[in-house]
C-alpha cells in the first residue's frame, strides 16, 4: 500500500511510512481520483452550510465585495475603492477573481455575496489538492489523502473557504508554489514544476503582495543554508516561467502605479503593512505564541496531528523530505509570531506543512508512543471542549431567546466529538473517518443552524428587509428612492447589501447626500438621531420615522445597537398666526 519514493533517497538511513492494512474498501480510496473527490467532498460539507447560510461579513469580507461591485459600477478594474475612499491595502488578485466568478453567476447587480466566495473556495480546494500532490510525491498518497483531508475539514480552512477575501486564495497558490519547490528538488526532470513554481509565486503576488514571496524566500534560505545545494535554485531560473509570472503580475502594478501616482504603493507599505510590522494597526500587539496556542483550535479536529508532526521533526529531521517541509512551516510560522499584530488566520498558508508532517508520523509508528498519543488526545479533547461550548456561550452572551436551541447545538456537537474522540483512543485506523464526520456535523450545527439563527448578528440584512418592506431600499424599492443616509451604524455589509452611494459615515454627510424619498437608518441614541433631525430641519427637510426600531449587536465593535427606520420628507410648514384685531 505505502509506495516507496524511489527517485528522491535521503543521504542517511532513515524511516518509512510503513502500511496501516486497513480495510480494502478503505485501501481503494487512494487509487486514481478517488483522493481528489474524497477531499473535495469533505471540503465541500465543512464549508457549505456556512457559504450559503452566513449573511455578508463585517467587516473585511463585505469591503471585499463592495470593492470588487464598484468596478463592475465604474468599468475601472484597476483601481480599487470603498465608496469615494481609495483602497490602498492589497492587490487586485481577489478581486478579479470575484469578478469573474460574479460575471459567470448572476452578476454583479443581485449582490449576492455567495458568487463572491466561490473564489476563495477554489483556493481552499488547490490548497488541499496541492497539499494531497506533494504529500504523494514525497512519500506517497496516503500521507497525501490524509494531508488533504486534514487541512480541508480543519476549522480554519473550512471557515475561510467561505469567506470572500484573500486568505483562501492566498493559500491555494502559495500552496501551488511549494508543490512546484517539491518537484524541483525531487523530480528535476519534470518541467511542469517550474512552472507550478512561478505561476503559484506569481498569483500570490497579485493577491496579497509580498507575503507568498517572503514564504518562499524565506523556505528557500533555510533550505540553502541547511544543505548547502544551490542545484534546485539553479533549475528554478527558468525564463519562460520567469516570464509567465512577469506577464501575470507587472501589468497591473504598473498600472496602478500610473492611475495613482504610486500613492498605492505608499499607502499599502506605510498605512497598512508598517503598522503592523510596528504594532500600531487597528489590531492589538499579542505577544509571541499566540499562533502556537490557537492552533488546536485553529486545526480542530485534526489537531491531533499536531504533535505527530514534533515528533517527526525531531526524530527524522535527516530526511530531505522532512528538511523541505520544516523549511516551509518553521521560517512562515516564525514570522507571523514575530509579527506584533496576530490574528487566527495569518498562519494558515503553513498548515499545509504541518499536517503532511504529521501524517508521515502516523505512517512512521508515533501513535505508538504513548507521550505523542496522549498529547495529541488532549489537544484533541481541548479543542473538542472549546468548540461545544461556542453555542452554549454565544446563546448565553448574545441570543438569550436562543438558549435552548444553543444547548440542543452544544449537546450535538459534544456527542459527535465523543464519538470521535473513543474512535481516536480506541480505533486509531478509523480515527480519519470519525474526524471528518465531527468537522462536518460542527460545520452543519455551528454554521449551517446556530449562527445563522442568532438575529442580533444578522442585523445589516434585517435593515435591508426592513427598507424594502418600507419601499425605501435605495436599489430594490420601486421608484429608486434617493441615496440611503444615516448615522452611528456604517458597517460595510449594510452598504454591499444597499448601494455603493449610501452615506452613512457622520450627520454631515448623511444631511449632504439626503433628498425627499430618501432612506434612513440611524442610531436612536441622541447624538445621532437627534442630531440628524436637527441637521435636516435646517436643509426644510424633516425625518418621518417608522414605528419599528430593530435591535442588534455591532460585532465588529463589541456593542448593542438599535436602529431606527424612516424616510425624508419636507419640512411641515410653519401654521399661520392668526391676526387678532382689538
Amino acid at each position: 500500500m505505502a509506495q516507496q519514493l524511489k527517485e528522491y533517497r535521503a543521504p542517511n538511513p532513515v524511516v518509512e511510512p510503513g502500511p496501516l492494512h486497513l480495510h480494502p474498501w478503505i485501501e481503494a480510496s487512494v487509487k486514481g481520483w478517488r483522493p481528489h473527490v474524497l477531499i473535495l467532498i469533505t471540503l465541500l460539507l465543512c464549508t457549505l452550510p456556512g457559504f450559503f447560510a452566513l449573511p455578508p461579513l463585517d467587516r473585511d469580507e463585505s469591503r471585499f465585495a463592495q470593492a470588487t461591485t464598484q468596478m463592475f459600477e465604474t468599468k475601472d478594474f484597476i483601481r480599487i475603492r470603498f465608496q469615494d475612499e481609495p483602497r490602498h491595502k492589497k492587490p487586485v488578485g481577489i478581486h478579479w477573481l470575484q469578478a469573474v466568478s460574479v460575471s459567470l453567476l448572476d452578476g454583479a447587480t443581485h449582490r449576492t455575496i455567495q458568487a463572491f466566495r466561490l473564489p476563495s473556495l477554489f483556493g481552499a480546494f488547490f490548497a488541499a489538492i496541492c497539499t494531497f500532490q506533494i504529500g504523494a510525491l514525497l512519500y506517497n498518497r496516503w500521507v497525501g489523502l490524509i494531508g488533504g483531508l486534514a487541512l480541508a475539514g480543519s476549522l480554519l480552512m473550512s471557515t475561510e473557504a467561505g469567506i470572500a477575501k484573500t486568505d483562501a486564495c492566498l493559500v491555494g497558490f502559495t500552496t501551488l508554489t511549494y508543490l512546484g519547490l517539491a518537484g524541483l528538488r525531487a523530480k528535476p526532470e519534470n518541467k511542469r514544476y517550474i512552472w507550478f513554481f512561478w505561476g503559484g509565486l506569481a498569483m500570490a503576488t497579485l493577491i496579497k503582495g509580498p507575503i507568498g514571496l517572503l514564504l518562499i524566500l524565506f523556505s528557500g534560505v533555510m533550505l540553502v543554508a541547511w544543505e548547502r545545494d544551490l542545484r534546485w535554485v539553479k533549475r528554478a531560473f527558468h525564463w519562460p516561467a520567469i516570464l509567465l509570472a512577469a506577464v501575470i503580475v507587472l501589468p497591473w502594478y504598473i498600472a496602478i502605479w500610473q492611475a495613482t501616482h504610486g500613492q498605492f504603493f505608499m499607502d499599502a507599505v506605510g498605512q497598512d503593512l508598517a503598522p503592523k510590522l510596528s504594532g500600531q494597526s487597528e489590531n492589538k500587539a499579542v505577544p509571541p505564541g499566540a499562533h502556537l496556542l490557537m492552533s488546536p483550535i485553529l486545526l480542530w479536529p485534526t489537531s491531533f496531528l499536531i504533535p505527530l508532526a514534533f515528533w517527526v521533526a525531531w526524530t527524522s529531521n535527516r530526511d530531505p523530505r522532512i528538511r523541505f517541509l520544516l523549511a516551509w512551516l518553521v521560517p512562515g510560522w516564525l514570522m507571523f509570531e514575530a509579527a506584533p499584530a496576530k490574528l487566527a488566520h495569518y498562519t494558515l498558508p503553513v498548515h499545509g506543512a504541518l499536517v503532511l508532517l504529521g501524517a508521515i508520523g502516523l505512517f512512521m509508528g508515533g501513535w505508538q508512543r504513548p507521550k505523542v498519543r496522549w498529547l495529541g488526545i488532549a489537544l484533541l479533547t481541548l479543542g473538542t471542549a472549546v468548540m461545544t461550548s461556542v453555542p452554549y456561550l454565544l446563546g448565553k452572551d448574545v441570543a438569550m431567546l436562543e438558549t435552548h436551541f444553543a444547548l440542543l447545538c452544544s449537546v450535538v456537537i459534544g456527542c459527535i466529538g465523543m464519538i470521535g474522540l473513543t474512535m481516536v483512543i480506541l480505533r486509531p485506523k478509523w480515527a480519519i473517518v470519525g474526524l471528518v464526520a465531527m468537522a462536518c456535523i460542527t460545520s452543519v450545527t455551528l454554521k449551517g443552524l446556530f449562527v445563522p439563527s442568532i438575529s442580533a448578528l444578522d442585523l445589516s440584512r434585517r435593515v435591508s428587509a426592513a427598507l424594502q418592506r418600507e419601499g425605501l431600499h435605495p436599489r430594490l424599492s420601486p421608484g429608486t428612492p434617493g441615496p440611503l443616509i444615516g448615522a452611528g451604524y456604517q458597517e460595510p455589509s449594510l452598504i454591499f447589501l444597499t448601494r455603493s452611494d449610501s452615506a452613512l459615515s457622520s450627520v454631515a454627510a448623511a444631511v449632504k447626500a439626503a433628498r425627499i424619498g430618501s432612506g434612513i437608518v440611524v442610531n436612536t441614541q441622541p447624538q445621532f438621531k437627534a442630531a440628524l433631525t436637527l441637521a435636516l430641519a435646517k436643509k426644510g427637510l424633516a425625518p418621518k420615522w417608522r414605528k419599528d426600531v430593530l435591535a442588534g449587536l455591532n460585532y465588529s465593535k463589541g456593542d448593542p445597537v438599535e436602529l431606527a427606520i424612516g424616510s425624508v420628507v419636507a419640512a411641515p410648514k410653519p401654521m399661520p398666526v392668526p391676526n387678532r384685531q382689538n
